[in-house]
């Protein structure tokens, strides 16, 4: 597929994922029109296009002349705004750029839908109230361990699921919906060793990530994967969080759930097999490539767990501003 004369808007581009995607397709070949609500002087100074996608009319507008759409803008996980407030506001952003896309006639969207569908949290009590505490029925977590929204977060990237799947019936336009794990900038990962010595403090996702500049990656393939209808896959990293094989955390976290198949290693327990048959998404980065664990451990007498030093790399990919005819953050 040529992409040289593929124009994409992006939506939310002001945001974490929203940067890496610009980026990524800008990289490869795409002209990129970049749009978010949120906006800085600088972000208006380098061509962004301040929208609020809550109105019909300016989604519309923002689609107009587009060949295809990366929507990544929402309220970005729970606990953000009030239940209600996250819920109204995603739905009506997700129906609006839907619905504009299919009546532009638009090739393609891809949007951000979100592992919070699958059942998350894990092994807590409940979030909200209404709501109610996630389920975790079998590992690793596939598509098919859906739908369980336990908040109204979820609930909407649930629903629009279903609203994508419809427009997609009614239009023949490809819709590709990432379920995507929690996104992690390379800086981020100085935080991991905080998570090692104890398994319970990221058990709500099963220990997992993904790198944003995989899921910047996983953007640019939705547009590009010979898909039809509307598709939803895990976006996650090939491993988990943890320093320990996953096998041994499961053992030890959720004693009583039962494995679908054998996991090897440090193998992410957000299984990613259909996002790699369909897309042919494949994660290239992990923080196993930006920590150096050092050698040397110490582990003191009766003091609880071993207490580790490492070092930070500095390959990462910086943040940077957007040219003039792009926009992120």
């Amino acid at each position: 597929m040529t992409t040289a004369a593929r124009r994409i808007c992006v939506t939310g581009a002001a945001g974490k994922a929203g940067l890496a995607a610009v980026l990524e397709l800008r990289e490869h070949g795409y002209y990129v029109v970049a749009t978010d609500v949120a906006v800085s002087s600088d972000d208006v100074a380098s061509g962004v296009l301040r929208a609020d996608l809550t109105d019909y009319g300016q989604a519309t507008e923002v689609l107009r002349g587009m060949d295809a759409v990366v929507h990544l803008a929402n309220i970005p996980a729970p606990g953000r705004a009030t239940p209600a407030a996250t819920f109204n506001a995603n739905m009506t952003m997700n129906f609006n750029v839907f619905h504009a896309a299919a009546a532009l006639r638009l090739d393609r969207v891809v949007w951000a839908s979100s592992e919070t569908t699958l059942g998350l949290p894990f092994g807590g009590d409940r979030e909200q109230d209404p709501g109610t505490p996630g389920e975790l029925r079998y590992a690793p977590v596939d598509e098919d361990h859906f739908p369980f929204p336990a908040t109204t977060y979820a609930l909407s990237k649930v629903a629009s699921e279903g609203i994508a799947e419809q427009i997609a019936r009614w239009s023949d336009i490809p819709f590709v919906g990432l379920r995507i794990s929690n996104i992690m900038e390379p800086h981020d990962y100085q935080r991991f060793p905080g998570y090692w010595p104890d398994p319970h403090a990221r058990q709500w996702n099963l220990w997992g990530y993904v790198d944003v500049r995989d899921v910047a990656q996983a953007c640019r393939l939705g547009l590009e994967a010979d898909v039809a209808g509307s598709q939803n896959v895990i976006i996650a990293a090939a491993d988990t969080v943890m320093n320990r094989p996953s096998r041994d955390l499961l053992a030890e976290v959720f004693p009583d759930v039962k494995l679908s198949r054998e996991i090897a290693g440090y193998e992410t327990l957000l299984a990613i097999d259909r996002a790699t048959a369909l897309l042919g998404y494949r994660p290239r980065h992990s923080w196993r490539d930006e920590i150096q664990e050092s050698l040397s451990r110490t582990v003191p007498a009766s003091r609880g767990p071993p207490s580790f030093s490492w070092t930070v790399s500095t390959r990462g990919t910086p943040r940077a501003r957007a040219q003039p005819s792009s926009a992120g953050r």
